[in-house]
């Protein structure tokens, strides 16, 4: 199990998050939950906070307190909804801008780190290889690049639900 493709992509991972948020928090403050908030903003700013938790895979209630600090801290801003007054959207501040060359640096120190002594053809290939292995499971298992369930075609299904059917009786 431990030399499995899905257990070392976790072990990297994991590894990858707990050196990120060290850098972020010695250099910036910022955790590694708060920068998956504001790297989302930055590519779509104005999402809900649900839309946010459902991304973050988290529950409402575990994002509100991290929102709250990062108000508190100048990064975002709540802005209640015009079209539904029970909606709040985040938006990002000059404060992030601010700081977002730094946040920036952290991660790019991060992967050079991660990178370092491994040619720059086996990252190419590696980078391939991760982003087939992606793709597999977005079409076999119907889920999103944010890993959630989408919709997936009655022939995906029954193809996923076929394959599961023989590795049993492999």
């Amino acid at each position: 199990m431990e030399n499995s493709i899905g257990f070392l992509l976790y072990k990297t991972a994991m590894a990858f998050r707990k050196a990120l948020d060290l850098e972020l928090r010695r250099k910036t403050g910022v955790t590694f939950g708060q920068w998956k908030i504001l790297t989302m903003l930055s590519r779509e700013d104005g999402l809900t906070q649900k839309e946010i938790a459902d991304r973050c895979e988290v529950e409402g209630p575990t994002l509100i307190p991290i929102i709250d600090k990062m108000e508190k801290e100048g990064f975002v801003t709540r802005k209640v909804d015009r079209e539904d007054r029970r909606i709040n959207r985040i938006s990002l501040t000059t404060r992030t801008d601010a700081a977002w060359n730094s946040l920036v640096d952290c991660s790019m120190q991060v992967r050079k780190s991660s990178i370092r002594d491994i040619p720059e053809e086996q990252v190419k290939i590696m980078r391939g290889v991760l982003e087939k292995i992606s793709q597999n499971l977005m079409t076999d298992f119907g889920v999103d690049h944010y890993c959630n369930p989408s919709s997936v075609t009655s022939s995906a299904t029954a193809s996923t639900d076929q394959r599961r059917k023989n590795a049993r009786y492999k």
